[in-house]
């Protein structure tokens, strides 16, 4: 397949998968990821298979505190749902294991040639435990599972808690085609999520509801024929599963998660953040590099309640001009701020550029065919609209919309390989993770979503965080770390591959905030124009007029309801509103 096709779904082979379930019964979580699958054009669910005794429950906890615990606050991606009429109609068996340990199942040979016969592409599995034997190559791509922290030293049955107990910032989930053991397999998609440190509760559904379109993520890249990782080497996982934490463990991890609990809302009542904008003296490139120092020019910083962030720029006639969010806590609204700023000295007098009926921010500039366009964020208005400017840079237009329905965040376009790219997250899955891109022969359309979408869940380099460049041949990509809070730093990425069906890319550099700056708590901006390179950064004061602010913009945690419209989006139909140019 070229690289520019983009094969139409109808061409796509069908494929066919089992569930491996101990019975109808099964998390929320599950049964969504078995939805996410079932949306899937030409994806059909051919197979359940059931136990044929009541398994040994292998993974009883012994403390009683964790117990009552888990009992009195269960994460609703845990709550069970029935899924006997979903599965009605759906041919099933009923098949026997044998354990030695309580964890690892064999299958019985005769029940694997009965599997095999429904010619299934990968089976699912929602339970049976670990599984080892020939049942892992009783589908064509065989047997997937979740597994909990990758290789981290946090893994079995006790998920999610043993990050919060360490105050760890990440906690990491894998879907795994499995070899065998509990320390083999062939990871198929990997996600590192910001630990919620002050609720085990919520920790468990961010990263349960975060994972459930996986399995059709990796399904879609079977209709498109990229298997190969499907198929590579497995990678083992030396690490022992992890314990069931003991009473006291327990007593310890309910100081410990109390005192963040604690902690998380007095910051948010006396620690605000006012954001403020620099000027470095380097291009983009530069920050490639660890070492080197790089000076920094700050704006004025506005008055305690009001802050600048998000900086894009363009160089007219050799006057630098920057467009910014010009964010009031007393109004919660943002508007598109712009100010000049010249090779030397202070800025000049900021004007007001855009203002919308919503909350504006992030305005992207780019340049296409001799006109300026701005891309801002309206994440309020579900869509990313285009502005063009009838005098840059205070009078625009808008001219039409790239995509609709979705509430983006920081959307950034660039170009690359004769192609438009467009990246975002959305506020409706998840506020900085998983990464959404689509793509575009023409600025103005129509554009179409990625075949992978999303295309990757990274709490620490996902949502975007400036301007895309070029070095030595090479695309990088700049992205927000949130993993220690939202703006904590910057990660340039490596884009290694990026076509329409394809999508990875791997830290180069790493971004700290300005710690000697006079704005030292954080940055989530680097924005190049031409030998220059504008960042944000950000620190924390009491501001009594965002007290509000803070009450009303308090982060939803991630519900199951978030997910199902994933598939949807990715084969949704191109944008058919295209801004005709001039209109």
């Amino acid at each position: 397949m070229s690289q520019g096709a983009f094969p139409s779904i109808a061409s796509l082979r069908p494929i066919r998968f089992g569930v491996l379930c101990d019975g109808p019964k099964i998390p929320t979580w599950q049964a969504r990821s078995i939805e996410e699958l079932r949306r899937v054009p030409g994806t059909s669910l051919a197979l359940i298979v059931f136990p044929a005794d009541k398994l040994p429950d292998g993974s009883r906890p012994t403390s009683l505190l964790f117990r009552a615990y888990v009992a009195s606050h269960p994460p609703r991606a845990l709550r069970p749902v029935d899924m006997a009429l979903a599965f009605q109609g759906i041919p099933s068996l009923r098949c026997q294991t044998t354990t030695q340990d309580g964890f690892t199942h064999r299958y019985d040979e005769s029940d694997v040639r009965r599997i095999r016969a429904y010619e299934l592409d990968f089976l699912l599995q929602c339970g049976f435990g670990i599984l080892d034997g020939e049942i892992l190559h009783a589908a064509r791509y065989g047997a997937w599972s979740f597994q909990h922290d990758d290789e981290l030293p946090y893994r079995g049955i006790s998920p999610c808690l043993w990050p919060i107990y360490d105050g760890d910032a990440v906690t990491v989930m894998v879907l795994r085609r499995s070899a065998g053991g509990v320390d083999n397999g062939i990871a198929l998609r990997n996600g590192y999520f910001r630990t919620a440190l002050h609720s085990l509760r919520q920790n468990v559904d961010e990263v349960h509801f975060g994972v459930v379109g996986w399995p059709a993520n990796v399904c879609q890249d079977l209709r498109l024929g990229q298997t190969a990782y499907l198929e590579g080497p497995s990678s083992p996982t030396p690490l022992a599963p992890s314990r069931i934490p003991s009473n006291r463990q327990m007593m310890r991890f309910l100081v410990r998660q109390t005192r963040h609990a604690v902690h998380r809302v007095a910051r948010a009542l006396v620690r605000h953040e006012q954001w403020c904008i620099g000027v470095a003296d380097v291009p983009i490139n530069r920050f490639l590099e660890s070492r080197g120092e790089k000076r920094v020019r700050w704006l004025h910083p506005p008055e305690r309640g009001r802050f600048i962030a998000d900086p894009f720029g363009a160089q007219i006639d050799g006057v630098t001009h920057i467009l910014y969010e010009d964010f009031r806590y007393a109004t919660s609204k943002g508007v598109i701020g712009t100010v000049e700023a010249t090779a030397s000295g202070p800025p000049r007098i900021p004007r007001v550029a855009i203002e919308l009926p919503v909350h504006a921010s992030y305005p992207y500039l780019v340049v296409d065919r001799g006109e300026i366009y701005c891309i801002p964020e309206t994440n309020e208005s579900r869509e990313i609209g285009l502005h063009r400017a009838v005098d840059f840079p205070t009078r625009w237009e808008k001219i039409g919309t790239l995509v609709s329905g979705v509430a983006a965040l920081d959307p950034t376009v660039f170009r690359h390989e004769g192609r438009w790219w467009l990246t975002c997250t959305d506020r409706e899955v998840g506020e900085n993770m998983p990464l959404f891109v689509w793509h575009a022969r023409n600025l103005e359309g129509p554009w179409e979503p990625h075949a992978l979408n999303p295309v990757k869940a990274d709490i620490r380099s996902s949502r975007p965080a400036g301007t895309p460049f070029v070095d030595g041949g090479i695309l990088y990509r700049p992205a927000q770390d949130c993993s220690r809070m939202y703006g904590g730093g910057i990660v340039i990425n490596r884009v290694v591959h990026l076509t329409p069906t394809e999508f990875m890319e791997e830290p180069a550099a790493t971004i700290e905030p300005f710690s000697e700056s006079p704005f030292p708590d954080g940055i989530h901006t680097l924005s190049g124009v031409g030998d220059i390179t504008l960042i944000d950064s950000k620190r924390h004061r009491f501001v009594p007029s965002a007290i509000p602010y803070v009450l009303r913009n308090r982060p939803v945690p991630r519900r199951d309801r978030a997910m199902p419209h994933l598939i949807e989006r990715t084969f949704a139909a191109p944008q058919t509103d295209k801004p005709a140019r001039g209109a």
